[in-house]
């Protein structure tokens, strides 16, 4: 019991943190928009949240940025054609990022990177396109780095390449980022 109410206070301080971090982004937008960004804090925060402790994406998480993204779509324009591309883009990026699984798998012996990281970037896709998501994966790199040199230095081991980094913690934020500095346009 102790454990679901620290990982709900750790999700609700993170959403609370994204969405004062965003605040200046959002103001003045539509109440859609602004409704929509606060609604992928929370999945934000809980995907970092549950990623962290266990290393897992939940597929709801990442189902309901989908459906974060279709209600974008639908107040800002409803282009079909539009959300044909961005789905069809995420699509294929994911194929792309499974068959570079495949080969690094069969390389180096060990998966490069989880399936759960790789339905978020789709995802992120039709949310914030290809440029956003190629901003989002820059962003949590950067984050994911500092945090391995961090972590390193606090269990005072060397920083090493095989080391396991729940990416989605830093991707899931990055996208929120990303989303409300950037908004593409459908």
């Amino acid at each position: 019991m102790k454990l679901l109410k620290a990982r709900r206070r750790s999700i609700a301080l993170i959403a609370f943190t994204l969405a004062i971090a965003i605040v200046p982004f959002v103001a003045g937008s539509p109440l859609f928009f602004v409704a929509s960004t606060l609604v992928l804090c929370l999945l934000a925060a809980a995907i970092a949240v549950h990623d962290l402790a266990s290393l897992l994406i939940p597929d709801r998480y990442t189902a309901g940025i989908l459906v974060v993204a279709l209600v974008d779509w639908w107040f800002e324009k409803g282009d079909f054609a539009a959300l044909v591309w961005r789905i069809g883009s995420g699509a294929a990026l994911m194929c792309l990022l499974c068959l570079f699984n495949i080969v690094y798998g069969r390389l180096r012996g060990r998966d490069g990177i989880g399936f759960g990281d790789i339905k978020l970037i789709g995802v992120s896709v039709v949310l914030a396109g290809l440029a956003g998501v190629g901003a989002q994966i820059i962003l949590a790199s950067v984050a994911a780095f500092i945090f391995s040199v961090i972590r390193a230095a606090r269990l005072r081991r060397p920083l090493r390449a095989a080391a396991r980094v729940p990416f989605g913690t830093f991707l899931a934020p990055a996208l929120v980022i990303v989303w409300t500095w950037m908004p593409p346009a459908w």
